[in-house]
């Protein structure tokens, strides 16, 4: 089944914010508890928004809400890759 909202696959949401918290400093067991709880949350989400559970008055504002989070996380990926090009990264 594949879980989306909003056009965003989960799991690659959940991936990249993970990434995005490491950068920030999360590491090992706070990490993995991240990323459980962010699965947890965001597939429920989409199941309960495919089962008709949410009102579907919230369902534009949360694929807002998850659209605008993955053009962040592209963003950052973004600027992580123009700095290892430019030779100012790591």
């Amino acid at each position: 089944m594949d879980f989306a909202i909003g056009g965003i696959t989960v799991a690659l949401l959940i991936v990249g914010i993970v990434e995005a918290a490491k950068g920030f400093g999360v590491e090992g067991k706070a990490s993995q508890a991240l990323a459980g709880f962010l699965g947890f949350f965001f597939v429920g989400l989409a199941q309960a928004i495919s089962q008709e559970m949410v009102p579907s008055a919230w369902v534009p504002w949360i694929e807002l809400v998850v659209v605008a989070i993955a053009g962040g996380l592209s963003a950052m990926g973004y600027y992580d890759l123009g700095k290892k090009f430019l030779g100012n990264g790591s």
